[in-house]
């Protein structure tokens, strides 16, 4: 038999190893992603309730306690965030694959889901996909395509790798209702993994819901602060920004005085909100708390 050159031998094990590398990054690909992690509180009705990109379950607590004497409320990560992975490639389908695996865990049936920003649109795919697992959608600050055209979106992806620290902070110091909860967020933001963040960030710039919602079987509250939804701006206008116009039934909110961060700034009012979506998915939102316009 005749022997192999040693530069043979070197190519068969440099091959040898890449094949390796690529099954094992085959099998990571191809393994169902894990449930959300969740903490559960109260008892009634169930109300998941989602964060937003850099942010935790923990900013949901002021709304979640005042739903918790009438309701089950679930607090759901955001996969790359807290105890959940980020379950690469991350993907819209399989960010929504994470959670409805959570919210069948909780086995409590249809369900009222919420997600905040970057948690509503997680929230929009999983009930395009499993209507069946959602009784209601509120989606709280959220939008369902940039809200940007091509050329800005660009020029973000650019800065995301050329000034990625400057780009969070100034995005999270503008979330904040003042200053010092800018600060706040921004300083939290800043402990998410950079290549987690980056790789939301793309998935928020690269993906568009806004046909795919008028398929949306579900009833669903969309709920603004007066920043995102301007008192003089119609709600039209508004919608069709965000991506919002073809979804079927829609009650849009907007609460007063509030940054992006409405459960921290207006928890009573947001859970107002809630609750009425969870009790009346089929009524339109009339709550005192908040100020509904459909001009």
């Amino acid at each position: 038999m005749r022997s192999r050159s040693p530069e043979t031998t070197l190519l068969s094990g440099i091959v040898m190893a890449m094949l390796v590398v690529l099954l094992m990054h085959s099998a990571k690909s191809s393994r169902p992603p894990a449930a959300s992690a969740s903490y559960t509180l109260g008892h009634g009705p169930t109300v998941v309730l989602v964060h937003g990109l850099g942010s935790r379950i923990e900013h949901w607590l002021p709304t979640a306690r005042i739903l918790a004497p009438d309701y089950r409320v679930v607090l759901a990560e955001l996969p790359g965030h807290g105890e959940t992975a980020l379950n690469e490639p991350l993907t819209l389908e399989r960010a929504a694959s994470s959670l409805e695996a959570a919210i069948a865990r909780e086995g409590a049936g249809p369900v009222t889901l919420v997600g905040h920003s970057l948690g509503g649109l997680v929230a929009a795919q999983v009930a395009l996909d499993h209507p069946e697992q959602v009784r209601s959608l509120v989606l709280v600050e959220t939008a369902l395509m940039p809200a940007m055209n091509d050329l800005e979106r660009r020029a973000m992806q650019v800065q995301l790798e050329g000034n990625y620290d400057g780009l969070v902070r100034s995005a999270y110091m503008a979330f904040g209702r003042d200053s010092a909860q800018g600060a706040a967020l921004a300083a939290e933001a800043a402990t998410v993994d950079p290549a987690v963040m980056k790789a939301w960030i793309h998935l928020a710039l690269n993906t568009d819901l806004s046909q795919q919602v008028s398929a949306l079987k579900v009833p669903t509250t969309a709920v603004f602060s007066d920043r995102t939804w301007p008192n003089d701006e119609t709600w039209a206008d508004n919608a069709k920004d965000l991506g919002l116009q073809r979804i079927p039934k829609l009650n849009p909110v907007r609460i007063a005085g509030c940054g992006h961060f409405v459960m921290l700034d207006r928890p009573a009012e947001l859970a107002r909100v809630i609750a009425h979506a969870a009790e009346s998915a089929s009524e339109p939102v009339a709550v005192a708390a908040a100020s509904r316009s459909s001009r």
